[in-house]
């Protein structure tokens, strides 16, 4: 089967990309587990969540690309690519010091099975 890429592995670095590519980034798959949100700002961009600790998340390339976007209590950092607009990753409210990367940034998890969860980000109050 040539040119076909590996089924994407638990455990094992994936490389995620924005549209353009100017933004590049390589993480630790932890499982084939996203997070659905229903906030305001998540509805819209349509990410799928997949949150791992801050040191299995690095930024490859584009950090002068990267935008950032805050509402709310300003607490949660989202990023996108200033070049093609594409949400890459964030730093959640609720684990700020973590990463939330966009699953549909990985090639090699766009035809994965990822089981699904949902997060009430609209009604969440946890945090002040």
């Amino acid at each position: 089967m040539g040119g076909e890429a590996a089924p994407a592995e638990a455990g094992a670095w994936q490389q995620g990309h924005c549209h353009c590519g100017a933004v590049r980034f390589e993480f630790l798959l932890a499982s084939h587990q996203g997070v659905s949100c229903n906030c305001s700002y998540c509805v819209r961009k349509a990410a799928l969540h997949h949150r791992v600790p801050a040191g299995n998340f690095r930024l490859l390339a584009g950090a002068q690309q990267l935008s950032s976007y805050r509402f709310g209590t300003m607490r949660a950092r989202h990023l996108f690519c200033s070049m093609c607009g594409i949400h890459t990753h964030c730093h959640p409210r609720s684990a700020p010091e973590e990463v939330n990367v966009n699953l549909h940034c990985v090639d090699a998890l766009l035809d994965a099975h990822i089981e699904l969860s949902l997060h009430d980000g609209r009604g969440w109050t946890a945090l002040p």
